[in-house]
């Protein structure tokens, strides 16, 4: 229903394709460090971007989210979809699939946590 709210007043369709949650992390690019602000099975997003990244460039990232009790650490390669300031919001494209079990049963936690 949200997105059917937001797309009437700003006239753009909610493109997510998971659930998004808030998060203690941080990105790394290139030797430089992101912070991460929020994260779900599809994607990321971070603020600090400096603008070396452009809107459908692909990169490769270090990603790395703690939890109540678990680290989560991995690599990926992800491709920018959103700019808007100095946030940058990525889509994954590939990440090993031992790591996506891990990222799913992150998520099956915080979803059972409501």
């Amino acid at each position: 229903m949200w997105s059917a709210i937001k797309s009437a007043f700003t006239g753009a369709d909610d493109r997510r394709a998971a659930p998004r949650v808030m998060a203690v992390g941080k990105v790394i690019v290139d030797s430089r460090t992101y912070a991460l602000e929020n994260w779900s099975t599809s994607g990321i997003l971070v603020s600090g971007h400096d603008g070396r990244l452009a809107k459908g460039q692909k990169f490769k990232l270090s990603v790395e989210v703690q939890d109540d009790h678990h680290l989560i650490v991995f690599n990926a390669e992800a491709v920018v979809v959103r700019l808007a300031g100095d946030k940058l919001a990525a889509q994954f494209y590939r990440i090993d699939k031992h790591k996506k079990k891990a990222i799913m049963e992150y998520f099956a936690r915080k979803t059972a946590r409501g």
